[in-house]
């Protein structure tokens, strides 16, 4: 895979593969729990079919157990002339634990999430919309929660988290990033965000000059909020302008232990 990226426009072939390992598994495992997360693909602007078959090749060849889609997965849904179509490339994300997906602000402000709903129910992929699910991985449960949107909608932490049991470890899909702020108190684990872009548009030596709402804190990458480790995903589309400047689109695989 070409690596090489050019500085003014990120093409699909310019996805970066990043790797972390995290310690937050409350057993010990023969292997660690491989986790995907993806961000922001802004289906409907400058996103292709192409593109879209191309990233779901990478992230099939990780072999994940689980994938997450931290919002934003939709931008204007029009562009399409049949949504529709997206349905069997999506349901070809494969991960034994699921394929998950909770609303970004773009999701929710094009008001289609009828169609969206029956798109992901059709392509396998759960939405989460402040409720959560118990997983089980390897014998080990696992709480991963999933908020509604904060900008948009009514993201609620409480409603997320009020069928979760005790003493287990806990992720959750919150798009927008510095939200974590008020989330970490929840005792979470991992959190998982998108939205920043990670700036898209980044200067040498200065970071990112453009920084969204509640995308402003934390841009890009891990990060510790009091306990909790929050990753934001520099996300694989574009918004407002198809260009990225020294921020290449990212799939992140996380080995968890």
């Amino acid at each position: 895979m070409n690596k090489k990226w050019l500085p003014f426009k990120s093409e699909k072939e310019d996805v970066v593969i990043k790797k972390h390992s995290l310690k937050l598994l409350r057993q010990p495992h023969a292997e660690p729990l491989k986790v995907i997360h993806i961000s922001d693909l802004h289906l409907g602007f400058h996103y292709s079919y192409d593109d879209l078959i191309y990233h779901i090749q990478i992230i099939n060849d990780l072999h994940p157990d689980l994938i997450i889609i931290s919002g934003d997965l939709f931008d204007n849904i029009d562009y399409y002339q049949n949504p529709e179509h997206l349905i069997p490339l999506l349901k070809t994300l494969k991960a034994p634990l699921g394929v998950f997906f909770s609303y970004g602000n773009h999701d929710q402000r094009i008001h289609q999430t009828p169609r969206i709903n029956r798109i992901l129910s059709a392509s396998h992929i759960q939405l989460l919309t402040n409720t959560g699910v118990l997983l089980n991985y390897d014998s080990e449960p696992i709480f991963l929660g999933g908020l509604d949107d904060v900008i948009n909608s009514k993201g609620n932490v409480y409603q997320t988290l009020k069928n979760r049991p005790e003493d287990m470890m806990t992720m959750m899909i919150v798009h927008e990033p510095d939200y974590a702020d008020f989330v970490e108190q929840f005792g979470i684990d991992l959190q998982f965000s998108g939205h920043s872009h990670g700036g898209q548009i980044r200067i040498p030596l200065l970071g990112a000059p453009v920084r969204p709402q509640l995308g402003r804190k934390y841009v890009r990458g891990l990060y510790k909020v009091g306990k909790m480790t929050l990753h934001v995903s520099p996300g694989l589309g574009t918004t407002h302008l198809p260009i990225r400047l020294f921020c290449p689109p990212e799939i992140t695989l996380f080995n968890i232990k």
